[in-house]
Protein backbone atom coordinates (compact mmCIF):
# COMPACT_ATOMS: atom_id res chain seq x y z
CA UNK A 1 0.00 0.00 0.00
CA UNK A 2 1.27 3.46 -1.01
CA UNK A 3 1.88 5.72 2.18
CA UNK A 4 0.15 8.80 3.16
CA UNK A 5 1.87 11.91 1.67
CA UNK A 6 1.20 15.14 0.55
CA UNK A 7 -0.61 15.70 -2.31
CA UNK A 8 2.95 16.93 -4.30
CA UNK A 9 4.40 13.31 -4.25
CA UNK A 10 2.69 10.83 -6.57
CA UNK A 11 3.42 7.43 -5.38
CA UNK A 12 5.05 5.68 -8.63
CA UNK A 13 7.01 1.88 -7.16
CA UNK A 14 7.98 0.96 -4.45
CA UNK A 15 11.57 0.24 -4.47
CA UNK A 16 12.63 -1.57 -1.19
CA UNK A 17 12.93 -1.85 2.41
CA UNK A 18 16.16 -0.15 4.22
CA UNK A 19 15.76 -1.29 7.92
CA UNK A 20 12.31 -0.19 9.06
CA UNK A 21 11.96 2.67 6.48
CA UNK A 22 10.35 1.94 3.00
CA UNK A 23 11.51 3.10 0.04
CA UNK A 24 9.44 4.81 -2.95
CA UNK A 25 10.00 6.25 -6.44
CA UNK A 26 7.85 8.78 -6.50
CA UNK A 27 7.34 12.13 -8.41
CA UNK A 28 7.73 16.02 -6.82
CA UNK A 29 5.16 17.65 -8.89
CA UNK A 30 5.61 21.17 -7.79
CA UNK A 31 9.10 20.53 -9.19
CA UNK A 32 8.47 18.45 -11.78
CA UNK A 33 11.13 16.04 -10.72
CA UNK A 34 11.73 12.19 -9.66
CA UNK A 35 12.52 11.69 -6.10
CA UNK A 36 13.20 8.91 -4.06
CA UNK A 37 10.70 8.96 -0.55
CA UNK A 38 12.34 7.11 2.56
CA UNK A 39 9.17 6.32 4.87
CA UNK A 40 9.49 5.44 7.92
CA UNK A 41 7.08 3.25 9.65
CA UNK A 42 3.98 4.84 10.73
CA UNK A 43 4.19 2.36 14.16
CA UNK A 44 7.77 3.45 15.00
CA UNK A 45 8.74 5.25 18.55
CA UNK A 46 8.82 8.75 19.24
CA UNK A 47 11.95 8.42 20.03
CA UNK A 48 12.92 6.44 16.73
CA UNK A 49 10.78 9.34 14.46
CA UNK A 50 13.38 11.78 16.54
CA UNK A 51 15.72 10.40 15.87
CA UNK A 52 14.80 10.23 11.72
CA UNK A 53 14.09 13.34 11.44
CA UNK A 54 16.94 14.78 13.56
CA UNK A 55 19.60 12.64 11.45
CA UNK A 56 18.14 13.42 7.89
CA UNK A 57 17.78 17.29 8.49
CA UNK A 58 21.37 17.35 10.09
CA UNK A 59 22.72 15.83 6.70
CA UNK A 60 20.36 18.08 5.09
CA UNK A 61 22.37 21.02 5.97
CA UNK A 62 25.43 19.56 4.23
CA UNK A 63 25.85 20.10 0.35
CA UNK A 64 28.93 17.93 -1.72
CA UNK A 65 28.97 16.30 -4.84
CA UNK A 66 29.00 12.75 -3.27
CA UNK A 67 25.93 13.30 -0.31
CA UNK A 68 22.18 12.80 -1.88
CA UNK A 69 20.26 15.32 -1.93
CA UNK A 70 17.63 15.81 0.62
CA UNK A 71 14.78 18.22 -0.24
CA UNK A 72 11.94 17.95 2.63
CA UNK A 73 11.74 16.19 5.63
CA UNK A 74 8.80 16.06 7.76
CA UNK A 75 6.45 13.95 10.14
CA UNK A 76 3.88 12.05 8.87
CA UNK A 77 -0.13 12.87 9.46
CA UNK A 78 -0.40 9.04 10.10
CA UNK A 79 2.56 8.47 12.18
CA UNK A 80 6.24 7.55 11.55
CA UNK A 81 7.89 10.45 9.66
CA UNK A 82 9.14 10.43 5.79
CA UNK A 83 12.12 12.51 3.44
CA UNK A 84 12.81 13.47 0.01
CA UNK A 85 15.84 12.91 -1.36
CA UNK A 86 17.71 12.97 -4.94
CA UNK A 87 17.01 10.28 -6.67
CA UNK A 88 19.43 9.74 -10.00
CA UNK A 89 18.70 6.28 -11.11
CA UNK A 90 21.57 4.95 -8.85
CA UNK A 91 22.13 1.58 -7.84
CA UNK A 92 23.08 0.30 -4.24
CA UNK A 93 26.64 -1.38 -4.18
CA UNK A 94 24.95 -3.86 -2.00
CA UNK A 95 22.66 -4.30 -4.99
CA UNK A 96 25.66 -4.24 -7.56
CA UNK A 97 27.16 -6.93 -5.79
CA UNK A 98 24.27 -9.05 -4.86
CA UNK A 99 23.84 -9.21 -8.95
CA UNK A 100 27.39 -10.64 -9.02
CA UNK A 101 29.25 -7.03 -10.62
CA UNK A 102 31.77 -5.77 -8.37
CA UNK A 103 33.13 -2.23 -9.53
CA UNK A 104 34.92 -1.15 -12.21
CA UNK A 105 38.56 -0.39 -11.44
CA UNK A 106 38.42 2.78 -13.67
CA UNK A 107 35.55 4.20 -11.52
CA UNK A 108 36.66 2.98 -7.96
CA UNK A 109 39.10 5.68 -6.94
CA UNK A 110 37.85 8.80 -8.15
CA UNK A 111 34.45 7.66 -6.64
CA UNK A 112 35.93 6.32 -3.47
CA UNK A 113 38.47 9.69 -3.00
CA UNK A 114 34.78 11.37 -3.69
CA UNK A 115 32.48 9.66 -0.89
CA UNK A 116 35.63 9.86 1.55
CA UNK A 117 35.67 13.96 1.24
CA UNK A 118 31.49 14.19 1.08
CA UNK A 119 32.03 11.92 4.56
CA UNK A 120 34.50 14.92 5.39
CA UNK A 121 32.13 17.40 4.97
CA UNK A 122 29.76 15.83 7.39
CA UNK A 123 32.40 15.49 9.99
CA UNK A 124 33.29 18.75 9.65
CA UNK A 125 29.75 19.94 10.29
CA UNK A 126 29.62 18.05 13.27
CA UNK A 127 27.58 15.48 11.56
CA UNK A 128 27.58 11.77 12.18
CA UNK A 129 26.20 8.74 9.11
CA UNK A 130 25.99 6.37 11.81
CA UNK A 131 25.36 3.50 9.76
CA UNK A 132 27.41 3.19 6.57
CA UNK A 133 27.63 0.17 4.63
CA UNK A 134 27.55 -1.02 1.12
CA UNK A 135 23.45 -0.36 0.82
CA UNK A 136 24.19 3.35 1.67
CA UNK A 137 26.07 3.59 -1.52
CA UNK A 138 24.58 4.87 -4.69
CA UNK A 139 26.16 4.58 -8.22
CA UNK A 140 24.16 5.57 -11.39
CA UNK A 141 25.83 5.85 -14.48
CA UNK A 142 26.13 9.13 -15.45
CA UNK A 143 26.52 10.45 -11.84
CA UNK A 144 29.39 10.45 -9.18
CA UNK A 145 28.43 7.96 -6.28
CA UNK A 146 26.57 9.42 -3.35
CA UNK A 147 26.65 8.54 0.09
CA UNK A 148 22.57 8.05 0.93
CA UNK A 149 20.25 6.60 3.53
CA UNK A 150 20.34 9.16 5.71
CA UNK A 151 17.98 8.26 8.86
CA UNK A 152 18.59 5.01 9.64
CA UNK A 153 19.10 3.66 13.10
CA UNK A 154 22.47 4.58 14.06
CA UNK A 155 25.00 1.55 15.14
CA UNK A 156 27.66 3.81 16.22
CA UNK A 157 28.58 7.11 17.69
CA UNK A 158 31.99 8.18 16.54
CA UNK A 159 33.53 9.97 13.47
CA UNK A 160 36.16 7.08 13.28
CA UNK A 161 33.41 4.35 13.23
CA UNK A 162 31.83 6.39 10.05
CA UNK A 163 35.12 6.40 8.75
CA UNK A 164 36.30 2.67 9.19
CA UNK A 165 32.63 1.55 7.75
CA UNK A 166 32.89 3.63 4.57
CA UNK A 167 36.42 2.27 3.85
CA UNK A 168 35.15 -1.35 4.54
CA UNK A 169 32.18 -0.55 1.70
CA UNK A 170 34.44 0.34 -0.41
CA UNK A 171 36.99 -2.51 0.09
CA UNK A 172 34.24 -4.85 -0.74
CA UNK A 173 33.09 -2.23 -3.37
CA UNK A 174 35.85 -3.66 -5.20
CA UNK A 175 36.69 -6.82 -4.52
CA UNK A 176 33.32 -8.52 -3.64
CA UNK A 177 34.52 -10.26 -0.83
CA UNK A 178 33.71 -8.90 3.08
CA UNK A 179 36.84 -10.60 4.31
CA UNK A 180 39.47 -8.44 5.04
CA UNK A 181 42.59 -10.49 4.12
CA UNK A 182 41.32 -9.93 0.43
CA UNK A 183 43.76 -6.92 -0.59
CA UNK A 184 41.88 -4.78 -3.37
CA UNK A 185 46.03 -4.86 -5.01
CA UNK A 186 46.00 -8.25 -5.20
CA UNK A 187 42.62 -9.07 -6.41
CA UNK A 188 41.90 -6.24 -8.91
CA UNK A 189 44.49 -5.25 -11.75
CA UNK A 190 45.60 -1.65 -12.33
CA UNK A 191 44.74 -0.68 -8.07
CA UNK A 192 48.66 -0.26 -6.28
CA UNK A 193 49.15 -1.36 -3.04
CA UNK A 194 49.07 2.35 -1.76
CA UNK A 195 44.97 1.82 -2.37
CA UNK A 196 45.32 -1.12 0.58
CA UNK A 197 47.01 1.00 2.59
CA UNK A 198 44.53 3.64 3.01
CA UNK A 199 42.12 1.65 3.22
CA UNK A 200 43.74 -0.11 6.26
CA UNK A 201 44.99 3.12 7.67
CA UNK A 202 41.09 4.21 7.82
CA UNK A 203 39.81 1.38 9.74
CA UNK A 204 42.60 1.22 12.25
CA UNK A 205 41.58 4.87 12.85
CA UNK A 206 45.34 6.22 11.59
CA UNK A 207 42.75 8.23 9.29
CA UNK A 208 39.98 10.57 9.46
CA UNK A 209 37.71 11.08 6.60
CA UNK A 210 39.69 13.76 5.10
CA UNK A 211 43.02 12.14 5.23
CA UNK A 212 41.27 9.09 3.27
CA UNK A 213 40.10 11.44 0.75
CA UNK A 214 43.00 12.61 0.39
CA UNK A 215 45.04 9.72 0.18
CA UNK A 216 43.16 7.85 -2.23
CA UNK A 217 42.49 11.50 -4.76
CA UNK A 218 46.75 11.09 -4.56
CA UNK A 219 46.36 7.59 -6.40
CA UNK A 220 46.84 7.91 -9.96
CA UNK A 221 43.49 6.62 -11.94
CA UNK A 222 44.26 3.19 -13.63
CA UNK A 223 42.97 4.51 -18.10
CA UNK A 224 39.40 3.36 -18.35
CA UNK A 225 38.46 0.44 -19.11
CA UNK A 226 36.76 -0.47 -22.80
CA UNK A 227 32.81 0.11 -22.43
CA UNK A 228 32.33 -3.49 -22.49
CA UNK A 229 33.34 -3.53 -18.79
CA UNK A 230 32.11 -0.55 -17.70
CA UNK A 231 28.39 0.05 -16.49
CA UNK A 232 26.14 -1.94 -18.21
CA UNK A 233 22.53 -0.60 -19.61
CA UNK A 234 20.89 -2.79 -17.03
CA UNK A 235 21.82 -0.77 -14.21
CA UNK A 236 20.90 2.54 -15.74
CA UNK A 237 17.06 2.65 -14.34
CA UNK A 238 16.21 -0.12 -12.52
CA UNK A 239 12.92 1.77 -10.73
CA UNK A 240 11.98 3.14 -13.79
CA UNK A 241 11.64 -0.23 -15.37
CA UNK A 242 9.69 -1.68 -12.53
CA UNK A 243 7.09 1.32 -13.10
CA UNK A 244 7.42 0.59 -16.34
CA UNK A 245 6.16 -3.17 -15.90
CA UNK A 246 3.32 -1.92 -13.31
CA UNK A 247 1.93 0.69 -15.18
CA UNK A 248 1.46 -2.52 -18.46
CA UNK A 249 0.32 -4.72 -16.00
CA UNK A 250 -2.12 -2.45 -14.33
CA UNK A 251 -3.31 -1.34 -17.85
CA UNK A 252 -3.46 -4.88 -19.26
CA UNK A 253 -4.94 -6.13 -16.17
CA UNK A 254 -4.49 -10.49 -17.07
CA UNK A 255 -1.65 -12.09 -17.50
CA UNK A 256 -1.24 -13.72 -21.80
CA UNK A 257 0.63 -17.15 -21.85
CA UNK A 258 1.16 -16.88 -25.73
CA UNK A 259 2.97 -19.73 -27.58
CA UNK A 260 6.15 -18.11 -29.41
CA UNK A 261 4.82 -20.73 -32.14
CA UNK A 262 1.79 -19.25 -32.15
CA UNK A 263 0.41 -16.59 -35.45
CA UNK A 264 -0.92 -14.01 -32.48
CA UNK A 265 2.95 -13.40 -32.84
CA UNK A 266 4.09 -14.98 -36.33
CA UNK A 267 1.15 -14.51 -38.43
CA UNK A 268 1.29 -17.53 -41.01
CA UNK A 269 2.45 -17.33 -44.48
CA UNK A 270 1.72 -20.04 -47.16
CA UNK A 271 3.57 -22.10 -47.51
CA UNK A 272 6.62 -22.35 -50.05
CA UNK A 273 6.87 -25.38 -51.96
CA UNK A 274 10.52 -26.56 -52.01
CA UNK A 275 12.36 -29.31 -53.96
CA UNK A 276 13.39 -31.79 -51.69
CA UNK A 277 17.06 -32.94 -52.03
CA UNK A 278 19.05 -35.58 -50.28
CA UNK A 279 22.69 -34.19 -49.77
CA UNK A 280 25.05 -35.93 -47.50
CA UNK A 281 27.04 -33.24 -44.12
CA UNK A 282 30.18 -33.52 -42.88
CA UNK A 283 30.01 -33.10 -39.16
CA UNK A 284 31.70 -29.65 -38.11
CA UNK A 285 35.05 -29.98 -35.98
CA UNK A 286 34.28 -29.55 -32.67
CA UNK A 287 34.02 -26.33 -31.32
CA UNK A 288 35.87 -25.17 -28.23
CA UNK A 289 34.73 -22.41 -25.45
CA UNK A 290 37.96 -19.93 -26.96
CA UNK A 291 35.93 -20.08 -30.51
CA UNK A 292 32.22 -20.23 -29.56
CA UNK A 293 33.16 -16.92 -26.74
CA UNK A 294 35.15 -14.46 -28.42
CA UNK A 295 37.82 -13.12 -25.91
CA UNK A 296 37.45 -16.32 -23.72
CA UNK A 297 40.40 -18.83 -22.73
CA UNK A 298 40.69 -22.41 -22.86
CA UNK A 299 39.96 -23.89 -19.56
CA UNK A 300 40.20 -27.59 -18.57
CA UNK A 301 38.00 -28.50 -16.00
CA UNK A 302 38.34 -31.36 -13.11
CA UNK A 303 36.08 -32.17 -10.22
CA UNK A 304 37.80 -31.21 -6.64
CA UNK A 305 35.79 -32.64 -3.55
CA UNK A 306 38.42 -33.12 -1.06
CA UNK A 307 35.73 -33.63 1.96
CA UNK A 308 33.61 -36.24 0.30
CA UNK A 309 33.79 -38.95 -2.47
CA UNK A 310 36.39 -37.31 -5.00
CA UNK A 311 33.36 -37.65 -7.21
CA UNK A 312 30.62 -34.88 -8.73
CA UNK A 313 29.70 -35.42 -12.08
CA UNK A 314 32.48 -35.65 -13.82
CA UNK A 315 31.65 -36.75 -17.04
CA UNK A 316 29.72 -33.82 -17.49
CA UNK A 317 32.33 -31.06 -16.57
CA UNK A 318 32.94 -30.40 -20.40
CA UNK A 319 29.55 -28.87 -20.31
CA UNK A 320 31.45 -25.85 -17.80
CA UNK A 321 33.44 -24.31 -21.36
CA UNK A 322 31.89 -25.54 -24.08
CA UNK A 323 30.20 -22.29 -24.97
CA UNK A 324 26.83 -23.74 -24.66
CA UNK A 325 24.39 -22.28 -21.83
CA UNK A 326 21.90 -25.10 -22.24
CA UNK A 327 24.50 -27.94 -21.54
CA UNK A 328 25.16 -28.03 -17.89
CA UNK A 329 26.83 -29.28 -14.83
CA UNK A 330 25.67 -30.49 -11.45
CA UNK A 331 26.86 -31.03 -7.73
CA UNK A 332 25.50 -34.27 -6.06
CA UNK A 333 22.26 -33.89 -4.30
CA UNK A 334 22.40 -33.79 -0.85
CA UNK A 335 19.59 -34.31 2.03
CA UNK A 336 20.90 -31.24 3.98
CA UNK A 337 22.77 -28.15 3.76
CA UNK A 338 25.73 -28.14 2.47
CA UNK A 339 27.35 -26.34 5.11
CA UNK A 340 26.44 -28.92 7.21
CA UNK A 341 27.88 -31.70 5.14
CA UNK A 342 31.07 -30.67 4.40
CA UNK A 343 33.38 -27.80 3.89
CA UNK A 344 32.50 -27.54 0.71
CA UNK A 345 32.79 -28.83 -3.26
CA UNK A 346 34.74 -27.24 -6.20
CA UNK A 347 36.22 -27.39 -9.69
CA UNK A 348 38.94 -26.94 -10.72
CA UNK A 349 40.08 -25.38 -13.92
CA UNK A 350 44.05 -24.79 -15.79
CA UNK A 351 43.48 -21.99 -18.16
CA UNK A 352 45.06 -21.28 -21.05
CA UNK A 353 46.94 -17.78 -20.37
CA UNK A 354 46.63 -14.77 -18.12
CA UNK A 355 42.43 -14.82 -16.74
CA UNK A 356 41.66 -10.72 -15.99
CA UNK A 357 38.09 -11.95 -15.06
CA UNK A 358 35.59 -14.97 -14.40
CA UNK A 359 32.11 -15.20 -14.75
CA UNK A 360 29.91 -18.01 -13.30
CA UNK A 361 26.44 -19.02 -14.34
CA UNK A 362 24.81 -20.95 -11.52
CA UNK A 363 21.71 -21.52 -9.80
CA UNK A 364 20.61 -18.50 -7.81
CA UNK A 365 21.71 -18.19 -3.81
CA UNK A 366 24.86 -20.27 -4.50
CA UNK A 367 27.31 -19.28 -2.41
CA UNK A 368 31.04 -19.52 -3.80
CA UNK A 369 34.83 -18.78 -3.35
CA UNK A 370 37.47 -18.47 -5.97
CA UNK A 371 40.95 -19.64 -5.13
CA UNK A 372 44.60 -20.17 -6.97
CA UNK A 373 47.32 -22.37 -6.81
CA UNK A 374 50.80 -23.20 -8.67
CA UNK A 375 49.65 -26.78 -8.61
CA UNK A 376 46.66 -28.57 -6.84
CA UNK A 377 48.15 -28.52 -3.08
CA UNK A 378 47.86 -31.59 -1.03
CA UNK A 379 45.50 -29.77 1.66
CA UNK A 380 42.91 -27.52 1.37
CA UNK A 381 44.58 -24.79 3.14
CA UNK A 382 47.11 -24.68 0.48
CA UNK A 383 44.60 -22.52 -2.37
CA UNK A 384 45.26 -18.95 -1.79
CA UNK A 385 41.74 -16.74 -1.84
CA UNK A 386 41.29 -14.65 -3.91
CA UNK A 387 37.44 -13.88 -3.64
CA UNK A 388 33.81 -14.56 -2.48
CA UNK A 389 30.74 -14.05 -3.64
CA UNK A 390 26.91 -15.13 -4.29
CA UNK A 391 25.29 -16.13 -7.27
CA UNK A 392 21.52 -14.48 -7.95
CA UNK A 393 19.60 -14.10 -11.03
CA UNK A 394 22.43 -12.93 -12.94
CA UNK A 395 25.73 -14.66 -13.89
CA UNK A 396 28.48 -13.60 -11.27
CA UNK A 397 31.70 -11.56 -12.31
CA UNK A 398 34.50 -11.23 -10.77
CA UNK A 399 37.96 -9.64 -11.17
CA UNK A 400 40.43 -11.81 -11.17
CA UNK A 401 44.73 -10.54 -10.08
CA UNK A 402 47.15 -11.39 -12.30
CA UNK A 403 48.43 -15.17 -12.44
CA UNK A 404 49.91 -16.67 -15.42
CA UNK A 405 49.56 -20.64 -15.08
CA UNK A 406 48.62 -22.26 -12.09
CA UNK A 407 45.21 -24.38 -11.35
CA UNK A 408 41.73 -21.84 -9.97
CA UNK A 409 39.58 -23.45 -7.92
CA UNK A 410 35.74 -22.82 -8.14
CA UNK A 411 34.60 -23.39 -4.57
CA UNK A 412 31.27 -23.72 -3.77
CA UNK A 413 29.89 -23.05 -0.08
CA UNK A 414 26.51 -22.89 -0.41
CA UNK A 415 24.39 -24.51 -2.38
CA UNK A 416 20.20 -23.60 -2.86
CA UNK A 417 17.03 -26.08 -2.37
CA UNK A 418 15.78 -26.89 -5.26
CA UNK A 419 13.47 -29.69 -3.74
CA UNK A 420 12.09 -30.57 -0.83
CA UNK A 421 15.34 -31.87 1.22
CA UNK A 422 17.28 -31.71 -1.88
CA UNK A 423 20.26 -29.61 -2.17
CA UNK A 424 22.19 -29.02 -5.36
CA UNK A 425 23.41 -26.52 -8.09
CA UNK A 426 23.48 -26.35 -11.71
CA UNK A 427 26.36 -24.48 -13.11
CA UNK A 428 26.05 -23.88 -17.28
CA UNK A 429 28.93 -21.82 -18.03
CA UNK A 430 31.98 -20.91 -16.44
CA UNK A 431 34.10 -18.11 -18.31
CA UNK A 432 37.44 -16.93 -18.48
CA UNK A 433 38.63 -13.91 -20.18
CA UNK A 434 41.46 -12.27 -20.54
Amino acid sequence: MAPLLPDRYQTQVRLGRDGDIDEWLATDTSLDRPVLVRVLDADASRARVAEFISSTREAARVEHTHLAGIYEVLESAAGGAYAAIEWNGGVSIADRLAAGETLPVSEFLPNAAGLAEGLAALHDAGILHGSIDPGAIVFSAAHPAKLSSFGRKRKWRLPGDDTAALARSLRIAVTGSSSAAIRPSHLVEGLPPSVDSALYKATTGDYDAAALGTALRSIPSPVPASRSNGWSWRWLIPAAMLLISAIVLAGVGLAIDVDPDSPFLFPATPPIAREVTTTTTTPPPETTIAEALPGALSAEPSDYDPFGDQSEHERDLPNLVDGNPSTTWRTERYFDPLSAIKEGVGVTFRVSGAPGSMEVRASSQTGYSVLWAETIPPAFAGWEPIGSGTVFDAPARLQLPGRDGGVWLLWFTDVPEQAADEFFTVVSEVTFTP
